[in-house]
């Protein structure tokens, strides 16, 4: 991927695919999977799958329509398990009554807990999404948290499959295409020092070839000069 410092963060960002590598939070991030995700109202979300050498994490982009303030938002998100999640009251097991709640069209809990924190309902959103299996259809319910700084995301999946995302708001500047560590520097280095000593051996093996042969062709000549040949 070409990059420059000059570069608009927001430009360089959406074109992360699968292989490229990026640097955030003094980690480097390798991109391991990307997907897409719309609903008839104009509602759009890219998602990467971004990992490092210790855990993994969702960079999502969002377009809502519904916000022309902050119309694009970025966030980093992190899936944790479905029963950590609770209903307002500590100790209400949600996690075998979220998706039929969901799936059946059912209004949203007001609110949630998480993690420590309590969530309130914002909005929801239905709609396709692409990925390189093929598109399937997904609920999501939005929470946020009383300083809208934490998000709960609940996916309600076919199949009964449920996954919910902790995920806070990041912003794009903190970014940055990964540089080369030392290590694969070093390597390159060593290898190229390999060539270069083989070219080497391989010319000085020729020269003395070339020595021995033209030697071989003056002392035939000598020879037959004196008339010892």
């Amino acid at each position: 991927m070409k990059y420059s410092p000059s570069t608009d963060y927001i430009s360089f960002l959406p074109r992360l695919r699968e292989g490229d590598r990026v640097t955030y939070d003094g980690t480097n991030w390798e991109i391991r999977d990307f997907s897409t995700y719309d609903d008839a109202n104009g509602y759009e979300m890219m998602e990467w799958l971004i990992q490092s050498s210790h855990k993994s994490h969702y960079l999502l982009r969002e377009v809502d329509p519904e916000q022309p303030e902050t119309k694009i938002n970025w966030y980093l998100s992190e899936e944790i398990k479905v029963d950590c999640v609770s209903g307002e009251r500590v100790g209400d097991n949600m996690q075998f009554v979220l998706w039929d709640a969901m799936k059946g069209n059912r209004e949203p809990y007001p609110k949630l807990r998480a993690l420590g924190r309590l969530y309130y309902f914002e909005s929801q959103t239905e709609g396709t999404y692409k990925g390189e299996d093929g598109s399937e259809s997904r609920k999501t319910w939005d929470y946020w948290d009383e300083e809208h700084v934490w998000n709960l995301a609940i996916e309600a999946w076919q199949n009964r499959e449920l996954h919910v995302y902790s995920t806070q708001k990041v912003s794009p500047e903190d970014f940055a295409i990964a540089e080369k560590s030392d290590q694969s520097e070093k390597l390159v280095e060593i290898n190229t020092s390999k060539s270069l000593s083989k070219n080497h051996s391989k010319k000085s093996d020729r020269t003395w070839q070339w020595v021995c042969a033209w030697g071989l062709v003056v002392a035939g000549v000598i020879l037959m000069m004196s008339g010892d040949w």
